[in-house]
């Protein structure tokens, strides 16, 4: 199943505690293959995420349980399964 998830930060001037840790994490994420691509927003402060995994729940609970900045109510995400047409 593939998965955008659009993420919006709700306190950009909290994030630089949890920077090194949330990068390392977005890495081990790409590795295992969770995270496809990832890309930050250029209008606003957030990002998008192309996800695959067994199913949006399946998905959903990896990121929202791994990201430091999802843990500590820095940034939100909204994810809609997507297919190829």
């Amino acid at each position: 199943m593939i998965v955008i998830a659009k993420g919006a930060i709700t306190r950009p001037d909290a994030l630089g505690p949890y920077l090194d840790d949330e990068m390392r994490v977005l890495g081990e994420l790409k590795a295992e293959g969770v995270v496809k691509s990832a890309y930050r927003r250029s209008a606003e402060p957030g990002f998008y995420f192309v996800l695959e995994g067994p199913s949006i729940d399946a998905v959903r609970e990896r990121i929202d349980t791994t990201l430091p900045f999802v843990i500590e109510n820095l940034a939100t995400l909204e994810y809609d399964e997507i297919y190829e047409i």
